[in-house]
């Protein structure tokens, strides 16, 4: 007989930021026409005109990183602008969002013709408020989930963690490739009528989401945004930013990404994880936790919340291989992994799922490898959906 050591209390859901505040601005009221001032302009052009030298000042140099890099990644619908300005800084804002709906692991995503330049801004401000923490900076990610999420809801015109399809954040991570762990930070401003002008307009925009995510949080949303953006483990962001003359839909979501992995789950739900870390962490166990199958969400019951999502339902987890005073988890189902290997060099790890499957049925079932007592300190946020 199996002797019995009762492992650590399992942990809790955690309990992802919710919205951050709506700004809305009333339209900026016409002024009459002020003929000093034309006068004014008249004058200073004739004087270019006759020759006198000018000089445009020096830009602000933008974050860089790996933005380059990315770029050569990204060629999903990448529109042209609609039309020509005279500036770098008044970029036409018009461009056609397409619909991001995800079809198996792909999804129609959409960078706006500014994008490089409104990632890089806003990766500089996450960098720089994770800087006054002593956080290292993190990285543009190639996982696209970001801006498929901020298309979705500026194409639809809904704003919540939950899209259309009923997938949660980390679903969608997992669809479109990640095999980290996530948390996702969203938040959007809106006027009544046409606002946006120039590029900077938008950057002035992100830097005030940015600014009430950090500053002012704990209202709203108990400090959840604020949090995602100050944790140590997180080391690459996939920004999402997407907008029109009303609206700027603004998207982060923060990955853990400790170990180059591959993932696979064979027809009798066998699922195997291999792979390199990157970074050293020590896997306790992994955390089974479950989603209902789901249901597409009309865009009135997005839009009326709540917005907030969770880790789903604790529903037991997966320990290494043992036969003698074994430890389990109280209450949850258990499984002993067939392989288990976790190393500085190497990850090796294979399990059944078919016990969890029993229990709960058709659904989603979401793994994550845990370095400590709570899903805050997953590695990997993979979901697995399970038809049955």
């Amino acid at each position: 007989m199996r002797a019995s050591t009762r492992l650590r209390a399992f942990p809790l859901p955690k309990s992802s930021s919710g919205v951050v505040r709506t700004r809305t601005v009333e339209e900026v009221p016409k002024r009459g026409t002020n003929w000093v001032a034309v006068l004014a302009i008249v004058i200073s052009l004739l004087i270019v005109l006759a020759g006198i030298a000018t000089f445009a000042p020096n830009l602000p140099a933008r974050l860089v990183n790996d933005t380059n890099s990315l770029l050569g990644r990204i060629t999903t619908n990448l529109p042209q602008s609609t039309s020509s300005t005279s500036s770098s800084n008044q970029t036409a804002l018009s461009y056609v969002v397409y619909s991001p709906t995800i079809n198996g692991s792909g999804s129609n995503i959409t960078f706006p013709p500014t994008y490089a330049t409104l990632a890089n801004y806003s990766l500089s401000l996450i960098n720089q408020d994770r800087a006054k923490f002593g956080l290292s900076p993190v990285t543009l990610s190639p996982i696209k989930s970001g801006q498929q999420h901020a298309d979705s809801m500026l194409y639809f015109r809904y704003f919540s963690h939950i899209d259309t399809q009923g997938y949660k954040p980390y679903m969608r991570y997992s669809l479109l490739g990640g095999r980290g762990s996530m948390a996702e930070n969203i938040a959007f401003e809106a006027w009544s009528g046409p606002h946006y002008f120039s590029v900077r307009d938008v950057e002035g925009t992100i830097s005030t989401l940015e600014s009430q995510m950090m500053y002012n949080d704990s209202i709203c949303c108990n400090n959840g945004h604020r949090d995602n953006i100050l944790t140590g483990m997180h080391n690459r962001v996939s920004i999402g930013v997407a907008y029109d003359t009303t609206h700027v839909y603004f998207v982060e979501d923060f990955e853990t990404y400790y170990i180059d992995l591959n993932f696979s789950v064979n027809p009798n739900y066998v699922v195997q994880f291999t792979g390199t870390p990157l970074r050293d962490a020590q896997v306790m166990d992994i955390g089974v936790f479950y989603d209902p199958t789901p249901s597409p969400e009309s865009v009135a019951q997005l839009n009326a919340g709540g917005h907030e999502y969770d880790s789903g339902t604790a529903v037991g987890g997966v320990l290494p291989p043992c036969t003698v005073s074994c430890k389990y988890f109280p209450g949850a189902v258990t499984v002993y992994a067939t392989t288990w290997k976790y190393s500085a060099t190497q990850v090796d790890v294979a399990f059944p799922m078919i016990d969890f499957i029993q229990k709960d049925g058709a659904g989603v079932y979401t793994l994550y490898m845990m370095t400590g007592s709570s899903t805050n300190s997953s590695i990997t946020t993979i979901s697995v959906f399970v038809n049955v």
